[in-house]
């Protein structure tokens, strides 16, 4: 036969498999659409799979494969099918070796292999004719390529965790380590317990909120505003996976990371560690601000110490793990706050160019200096009357007035944290896995900055508990039950540790309190004072239920199963606007936010209320099916297909109300027809996902190029604020605007006029009815490359495009009027709903609209730990694109507001989302220095000499990146009231050629608009600066024995002390602040002793 006909008959019989093959899959999917019972699919462990063939090459079915754990001496075992293909599934991460015997064959045996979290290694192994009872033993077997999975994705090595410097200790900032990983908010990742800690990262151009945290497969999100509920210690952590694209079918409701972490577990030796890791203010530099304002450093006392301990109950039956963490913290010292200047208390504003406007006259105020007897707000008047109540400047002037105030604050933390583990092979044919964690933290602030300040407290216990049983009904039929459960606790409280009592009555502002304190004052140019009073009491719990089940069939690799959450959430919180309210002066009356003030020409106000906890229920019910097929030795098609559900919120006793957006009709839950989630439930949720894994054989199987393409859905938390228990009767808040046309409030009116309990006013709660989860196509096409053993690098295009994003929305923006804006009705009339919702002002609405795109080149390189070097580095070359926020933002950007600039025209916000950066860059690893006994040099010197000079570790974390885009910004003067503020027209490009902190961005080129009008300048239009940074960390083992060591570390965080800066003032209407620099996003350098003994 002809090598053609050779090639057409294969090519034939390909694809009446891949036929065949289809047929399977749809079927299963048929199937499984009609499942009633639920299960889960978050995979942690690990699979082997490959194929056996004699020494020509050809398959041999029927054939026993066995891989042995090498640190419980557990076996698991398959059967290799017709086509020659074996696949042993939930494996626990480990080393193992591999075995294979067959008649007429030599026993095969391979060197030690290292299976990681969802790994899927694919182990080929050739038989050489001979006798069973000859054995042959295969070296340089290492599974380093992804050949059978088309998933974007990185591994963190147990030991990358644990010899890292890691600033908190806190896992997830090794999320960043990987390609499209970024977070505007560094010092989220960096603080110790829970709510100091609770930065996630910005994944391939999705929003924080869209990552999924797992635990051994078991969720620890807390469900209302995606916290992270619960953190292991890092010493307890095995190692984890974070997927940031194109996950398999297995996994969903997520659009960002998936990070999949595992406890580590015991083996058939015991081991363990202790550990102490101790900071002092005494060994740190100050921060960049406190040095420029002459303030001390801050304190900073901090211990965070534990230990590990692991081995056999029954040995090579039974294993326990346990782990404990303890951390003491006292912050505080030397701090900076901004208060008002000598100049401005006595009326005189003539640092300010903008013209003050009398408000009184229209003319200006000559020399822009306001009398005496202008001064009409009372609280400018006591406030300023008593130094005590708020200090002088001990900066003076009033050119850079940020900062000019040096004080002191005081703050602690306690907490401890504990984890257990159980596994157990209860038989030959079943595997059992029992953790629970718990942890319990409590923050309090003992120190204000300002005596006007509130502090605050905070508790958290959260707990969490994974079960899982593995049974093996065949070589080829494996099954994986798994039950968990997941508690998140989140309770902030505050505390009037200066004694202001009713505050608000002592400055003049009538009306009761909810609690002690005085209301945030925004006074403008930067100044404020007060609390707004938030706090909140969150429990969320998770109850979680699954299987996986898992069929080898020829070529054919199948998974199928689902997952079944159920979400219960109890929450207390009092609005955005707090117990205790704001007022708010911004400049619209006179010019200059500060003037206003003085002359109580109120621009905003708004007061939450206090009522009890309502309780949300949910349940999130996936199924899927997958099939990992081998349409030849060197090419996997990965085909698969997900089904989700997310039920509707609904209110355990229907506490809570919509209303329809066209009529204002306010509808409750459970009544009059009305569903009691009061929107519709979407049931389309079907999540097809496609990949294929080649690797060449020209290229001798050093090469494998993926290309993967999937849909992702995800039902992202509204947090708390938008939730509908928050409308009346059950919940009221009020929240009033004022502008030209209604004219000014009053802070002596103080919140007598806009508080109202028996009716819907103020701020209300909407959810759309047609509200749905978002849809995200993810593709990615990879190329990666196998340099020696332990090394890889690749290179992948990554892009989404992601529709109905959840996005706040107010439907009830007042309207222009038609004629010259002198002549419009007052805003409150000119609202949509003002005809049936008089007293109704803005609506805190939910909808699903919004969009996003992202494309990225990412390059990654990863060299497994060998010869004492370990590394990880990663580059991403990206652009990413939306039209909204969400809910949430984060620190250390310069954005838009979280709803749109003009309700009426959502696409003109469309622009680089806001933690969009062009370049980033990060390295980290671990070099074991060649010196000292057991490494290159130096194996034979002397105790003495071995004790100084060998032993020595270094590691080191290097990021770098491009600035955050920059949104520019202006007092509102459309008239119009847009929850998303206001932007002025931009009238050049508003760059610096030669930019310095006291001018990044030129304000000549930017103008108000006219009255009436939005401006035109857009979104993200201008960077904020760089940001560079070193974590450096050295250390020196101690041997006692071969098998116990001391471990002594000294890590540097910031080790250059560089200041990586915060975007600049971007406000045109305080002139004052506008393109300066006034802070950092990096913290000064800090250095942490720490101690550990391995045994």
């Amino acid at each position: 036969m002809s090598k053609r006909a050779l090639r057409s008959t294969a090519a034939v019989a390909l694809m009446r498999a891949t036929a065949r093959h289809l047929r399977i899959w749809l079927l299963a999917v048929g199937l499984l659409t009609g499942l009633a019972a639920m299960a889960s699919a978050q995979t942690f462990t690990a699979t082997l799979t490959g194929t056996v063939s004699d020494p020509a090459g050809a398959a041999l079915p029927n054939v026993r494969v066995v891989a042995i754990n090498q640190g419980t001496k557990l076996e698991y075992t398959a059967q290799t099918s017709d086509a020659g293909v074996y696949t042993i599934p939930f494996l626990p991460i480990g080393t193992y070796v591999v075995s294979v015997e067959a008649s007429g064959f030599k026993k095969l045996v391979s060197n030690p292999i290292k299976l990681e979290v969802n790994q899927i290694a694919r182990v080929d192994l050739k038989l050489e004719v001979g006798e069973v009872s000859q054995e042959m033993t295969v070296e340089g077997v290492a599974p380093v390529l992804q050949t059978e999975s088309t998933t974007v994705g990185q591994v963190i090595t147990g030991n990358t965790t644990v010899n890292l410097p890691l600033n908190g200790r806190n896992f997830q900032q090794l999320v960043l380590l990987v390609p499209g990983a970024i977070t505007p908010n560094p010092g989220g990742f960096t603080g110790v317990g829970l709510q100091g800690g609770q930065g996630r990262p910005f994944v391939n151009g999705n929003r924080e909120q869209g990552n999924s945290f797992l635990l051994d497969g078991i969720s620890v999100d807390e469900t209302i505003d995606n916290r992270i509920g619960y953190k292991p210690n890092v010493d307890a952590i095995a190692e984890f996976k974070v997927e940031t694209s194109n996950s398999s079918s297995e996994f969903g409701n997520v659009t960002g990371a998936i990070v999949n972490a595992t406890i580590k577990s015991g083996t058939n030796e015991f081991h363990g560690n202790a550990f102490e890791f101790m900071r002092n203010d005494a060994l740190d530099a100050n921060s960049w601000s406190n040095n420029r304002s002459g303030a001390p450093k801050q304190k900073l006392r901090q211990h965070i110490f534990g230990a590990t301990f692991g081995g056999p109950i029954l040995r090579n039956k039974v294993f326990f793990f346990t782990a404990y963490q303890g951390t003491e913290q006292r912050t505080g010292g030397g701090a900076t706050r901004t208060v008002t200047p000598i100049e401005w208390r006595q009326g005189n504003l003539s640092n300010f160019a903008t013209p003050i406007i009398d408000p009184l006259t229209g003319q200006p105020f000559p020399g822009n200096i306001i009398p005496q007897n202008r001064i009409v707000n009372p609280v400018a008047r006591a406030l300023f009357a008593d130094p005590n109540l708020h200090p002088l400047p001990t900066r003076p002037g009033t050119s850079n007035i940020t900062g000019n105030y040096v004080t002191s604050t005081a703050n602690e933390l306690d907490g401890l944290q504990l984890d257990g583990k159980i596994d157990a092979r209860l038989s030959d044919k079943d595997n059992f896995m029992g953790r629970y964690s718990i942890g319990d933290f409590n923050g309090k602030g003992i120190k204000s900055g300002l005596p006007t300040d509130l502090t605050s407290s905070s508790f958290n216990r959260p707990q969490n508990i994974a079960l899982n049983w593995t049974r093996t009904f065949s070589p080829t039929v494996v099954n994986e039950a798994r039950i968990g459960f997941n508690r998140a606790v989140f309770i902030t409280d505050l505390f009037d540790t200066n004694k202001l009592g009713s505050g608000n009555g002592k400055f003049g502002i009538p009306g009761t309190q909810a609690i002690p304190g005085i209301s945030t004052i925004n006074m403008g140019n930067g100044i404020s004072i007060g609390s707004t009073g938030i706090i909140e009491d969150n429990v969320t719990n998770t109850f979680h239920y699954g299987d996986n089940l898992s069929i080898s069939r020829g070529k054919h690799f199948m998974k199928m199963g689902g997952q079944w959450q159920r979400y219960q959430q109890n929450r207390f919180y009092p609005g955005n606007n707090g117990l205790l309210g704001f007022f708010t002066y911004d400049g619209r009356f006179s010019g200059v936010a500060f003037a206003d003030f003085l002359l109580d020409q109120l621009a905003q106000k708004g007061i939450g209320s206090r009522t009890g906890t309502w309780g949300h229920r949910q349940n999130r019910i996936g199924i899927f099916f997958q099939d990992d097929f081998k349409a030849r030795s060197n090419l996997t098609l990965n085909l698969g297909m997900r089904w989700e559900y997310t039920s509707p919120v609904v209110e355990v006793k229907d506490r809570q109300s919509n209303f329809d957006i066209v009529t204002g009709k306010q509808l409750f839950a459970g009544r009059d027809g009305n569903s009691r989630a009061l929107y519709k439930p979407f049931r389309r949720g079907f999540e097809p996902r496609i990949g294929l894994a080649w690797t060449p054989a020209a290229l001798g199987n050093k090469l494998v190029v993926r290309a993967g393409y999937g849909i992702t859905q995800y039902m992202e938390g509204t947090g708390s604020n938008l939730r509908l228990p928050l409308n009346v009767p059950f919940f009221s808040e009020a929240d009033v605007t004022f502008d030209r046309t209604s004219g000014p409030g009053s802070i002596t009116r103080g919140f007598t006029d806009v508080i109202v309990r028996d009716q819907p006013a103020g701020n209300i709660r909407v959810w759309h009815p047609d509200l749905r989860p978002q849809f995200t196509q993810q593709w990615n096409l990879t190329l990666e490359y196998q340099l020696g053993n332990n090394t890889s690098f690749s290179a992948a295009y990554v892009g989404h495009k992601a529709t109905h994003l959840v996005a706040p929305t107010d439907w009830n923006q007042p309207l222009p009027d038609p004629g010259p804006p002198s002549t419009w009705r007052p805003l409150q009339q000119r609202r949509p709903l003002f005809s049936v919702l008089p007293l109704v002002t803005q609506i805190s609405g939910t909808d699903s609209w919004a969009i996003s795109n992202y494309h990225s080149l990412q390059v990654s390189g990863r060299k497994r730990y060998s010869h004492g070097l370990e590394f990880l580095l990663s580059y991403t070359l990206s652009k990413g694109l939306t039209d909204n926020l969400g809910y949430y933002g984060s620190a250390g950007v310069a954005s838009q507001g979280a709803y749109p600039s003009n309700a009426y025209d959502r696409r003109r916000d469309y622009g680089p989302a806001f933690f969009d950066a062009t370049h980033n860059f990060v390295w980290s690893g671990t070099y074991d220095l060649p010196f000292g006994k057991g490494r290159a040099w130096g194996n034979d010197w002397n105790r003495v000499a071995n004790a100084i000079l060998g032993g020595w570790n270094i590691s080191s974390i290097i990021s770098l990146h491009t600035g955050f885009p920059i949104t520019v910004q202006a007092t509102d003067v459309s008239l119009q009231s847009p929850r998303g503020g206001g932007r002025p027209n931009r009238i050049a490009d508003g760059s610096v050629a030669n930019p310095t902190i006291d001018k990044w961005i030129d304000i000549a080129a930017f103008a108000l608009p006219a009255q009436g009008t939005f401006g035109n300048s857009g979104v993200g239009i201008l960077r904020a600066p760089g940001y560079a940074n070193w974590d450096f960390g050295l250390s020196k083992k101690f041997n006692v024995t071969e098998s116990k060591y001391f471990d002594f570390r000294a890590e540097f965080f910031n080790f250059t002390n560089h200041p990586s800066f915060n975007p600049p003032g971007r406000n045109i209407s305080d002139p004052t602040t506008f393109g300066r620099i006034t802070s950092t996003i990096s913290p000064p350098r800090i250095l942490e002793f720490a101690l550990k003994f391995h045994f």
